[in-house]
């Protein structure tokens, strides 16, 4: 598939927010004539990105056919890859956001080639069936536990990943180059998948992203907010370590199980009643110290939406945002309220999901387009 122009990816991100636009509403919202316009569809007609349907209205009416112009979102794939202390969660997923495939893959030696091996023996089955299904795959996205350096190619990864630091994940991914992969800071690519697929219907959120850390992601006006070097939207600097912190290395601390342990533990209706007290009893602090973070976002981002995400289990991410949404929250500033807080409807799969949505965000949209390439 062709690198797409800015103006392309301006019609597509249009469309991607209007199902079913008709062109003359496409030329008016971009600004360009209805000739640019016409040109620049019949060559994504031509690459199979976009489809062109008779509206049912038009259909039952007399006159000329109402033509809408919708994306072929089955048609595109990808794969993402989360990383867990025990395992790597991976999934491949279209344009739609539907799951076509899931793994969590264990792994005992938390390595840079261990990870990689994973990835590429995991895709490799994933653009099998790609090609079954006669899908274009666009490429990798992978979620990374920790922050960038300026140059982007080192890693200062969280202490549970200590062999993952430095350049030790680039270096590995220099012989993997039969397919595109986009490396992401977990936070922002969480925040991504919400923005895509979470069916939130804003252009500005934040995602609070409960991993062993606790981080986050901004999209802003549908555009990620990295910052200069990828490590913006951190508010864990908030909790000092070694003390209780709102995060998913505290909660496993304190109740003696790892994350997916407990998911798999609720499910079986096999959790311990210590446990049960144990959990909520974290839950009913960290939704206290969270609230200051949500406080200060409002004030720093003003998004339109809290999302809260990450590596907790589901369902103690819905207990944080029922807990959130039942406070009364003081505003940043005089005469303002705190945005709304819900925790992701991705569920587990939110950190992965993220991941999968970072090549579907570089190869259609405008926000990935960085300045000097307009140049």
């Amino acid at each position: 598939m062709k690198k797409l122009s800015r103006n392309e990816r301006r019609l597509i991100e249009l469309i991607f927010r209007n199902k079913g636009i008709a062109r003359v509403d496409l030329a008016r919202a971009v600004d360009l004539t209805g000739a640019s316009v016409t040109r620049l569809v019949a060559g994504l007609l031509q690459e199979h990105v976009l489809e062109e349907t008779v509206s049912s209205e038009t259909q039952r009416s007399r006159g000329q056919p109402r033509k809408r112009l919708a994306l072929q979102r089955s048609r595109f794939c990808s794969a993402g890859f989360y990383v867990l202390s025990e395992s790597v969660e991976a999934v491949f997923v279209n344009f739609a956001g539907e799951i076509l495939a899931q793994r969590s893959i264990p792994w005992e030696e938390i390595t840079a080639k261990a990870l990689i091996d994973i990835i590429g023996d995991t895709t490799g089955s994933f653009v099998g069936e790609a090609k079954q299904r006669d899908l274009t795959f666009l490429g990798i996205g992978l979620g990374l536990p920790g922050n960038f350096g300026t140059a982007r190619d080192h890693l200062t990864a969280h202490e549970v990943f200590p062999l993952l630091d430095g350049p030790a994940v680039r270096n590995s991914l220099q012989d993997r180059t039969e397919w595109d992969i986009y490396l992401e800071n977990d936070g922002t690519a969480a925040a991504l998948g919400e923005y895509l697929f979470g069916g939130h219907s804003v252009e500005t959120l934040f995602l609070l992203h409960v991993g062993y850390g606790l981080g986050g992601g901004a999209v802003l006006d549908g555009r990620p907010y990295r910052g200069a070097h990828g490590n913006a939207c951190l508010p864990g600097a908030l909790f000092p370590y070694g003390q209780p912190r709102p995060t998913l290395q505290d909660f496993e601390a304190q109740i003696g199980v790892t994350g997916r342990q407990y998911s798999t533990l609720l499910n079986d209706k096999a959790l311990a009643d210590h446990i049960v007290s144990q959990v909520e009893s974290w839950a009913q602090r960290a939704a206290e110290q969270l609230e200051q973070v949500v406080r200060l976002t409002s004030g720093l981002f003003d998004p339109e939406k809290i999302v809260l995400g990450g590596a907790l289990p589901a369902s103690v991410l819905q207990t944080l945002g029922r807990m959130l949404t039942e406070q009364d929250i003081e505003g940043p500033s005089r005469g303002l309220t705190v945005a709304p807080v819900v925790a992701t409807a991705l569920g587990e799969l939110n950190g992965p999901i993220g991941a999968a949505s970072i090549p579907f965000f570089e190869r259609f949209f405008p926000g990935s387009i960085v300045a000097q390439d307009l140049a």
